[in-house]
């Protein structure tokens, strides 16, 4: 963390000298990412033992990975400021095997079976995002946004025990917003990396290309 808040700081401070700028009003940057981490399973769902033999609960594994996925676009309608759309898309959830006994009272005794239980949640969020630019220069463009919008869930539970009923859900609150500061930094007039930095509305580290579209 410290590493990443140096970086956003030297970025900031690397050019008060201003060159011609990378970005300008009428530009569109389009910037597709993968943010890291993945909240709800790496710090919800990591927490259960993989092998706890009191409750039976083997082979316990996290569904979707650590990564999510995105992608933002914006147009510049001043030389500093910008609108656009932030887009992203992950999934979560745990998938384990556990054992469940079965009394027959016909037999007076206990068969043991093995079920499998999984639960996933898959999360697309689409926010209106304004960004205001605080630092351009031929090389960097820092800056500072918000975005907020529309969060959608999708979550289902599901095993093979005969016993289980499936379960559906949505978002209890439909409702998603970011706050961030980040940078680009271009190789070439037109193509370089991201890198954002931010709470809310997706992952805290979200890295990336970033594509720019000149004025002409």
């Amino acid at each position: 963390m410290k590493k990443i808040l140096l970086f956003m700081g030297v970025v900031a401070l690397s050019s008060t000298a201003m060159a011609q700028t990378q970005v300008q009003k009428g530009s569109i940057i389009i910037d597709p990412y993968i943010g890291v981490p993945n909240w709800a399973n790496s710090i919800l769902y990591n927490e259960l033992d993989p092998d706890t033999q009191e409750t039976g609960v083997t082979d316990y594994k996290t569904n979707g990975g650590m990564l999510s996925y995105g992608g933002r676009a914006e147009y510049l309608v001043a030389d500093d400021f910008g609108i656009g759309i932030d887009v992203n898309y992950e999934v979560s959830g745990f998938n384990f095997n556990y054992t469940d006994s079965t009394y027959d009272p016909a037999s007076n005794t206990y068969s043991t079976s093995k079920y499998n239980y999984d639960y996933k949640a898959k999360k697309i969020r689409a926010m209106l995002r304004l960004t205001y630019h605080f630092v351009q220069n031929e090389r960097v463009d820092a800056y500072t946004a918000f975005a907020g919008g529309y969060k959608g869930v999708n979550r289902s539970t599901a095993s093979n025990d005969p016993g289980f009923q499936p379960t559906t859900g949505e978002a209890l609150i439909p409702v998603a917003f970011r706050l961030a500061v980040g940078a680009r930094i271009y190789f070439t007039e037109n193509i370089g990396i991201n890198m954002e930095l931010g709470a809310f509305g997706g992952a805290l580290l979200q890295f990336g290309v970033s594509f720019k579209i000149p004025t002409y």
